[in-house]
């Protein structure tokens, strides 16, 4: 399968709360080949990234990751990582408006 784009530029909207970023069909594992986080902001924020089965445990996969204001992060340990049917790719960040999430995959 194309690679695809899976989420752009995603934000939180809740500080420190988990949020699905891009749910993965049903049907159908991805994988993600390529995530960016982008601090487009004035002060330093941290994030957290978890891929979570439809019926699993949410556990991180990046646990905890401090993006400075003006730099990105390319996330390497998720890149990937298998989102399993009907799962999803979930994140949290420190600060609102501050971390841009963006993520390539593909179909399995």
């Amino acid at each position: 399968m194309a690679t695809k784009q899976l989420v752009d530029n995603f934000l939180n909207t809740i500080v420190d709360t988990v949020q699905i970023a891009f749910s993965a069909p049903v049907d159908k594992s991805v994988v993600i080949d390529a995530f960016t986080v982008t601090n487009n902001s004035a002060v330093n924020a941290s994030y957290k990234a978890y891929v979570k089965s439809a019926s699993g445990v949410l556990a991180p996969i990046i646990p905890f990751k401090i993006v400075v204001w003006g730099e990105n992060d390319l996330g390497i340990g998720i890149v990937n990582q298998v989102i399993p049917a009907g799962g999803s790719l979930q994140v949290e960040s420190s600060a609102l408006n501050s971390l841009y999430f963006t993520a390539s995959g593909r179909e399995l």
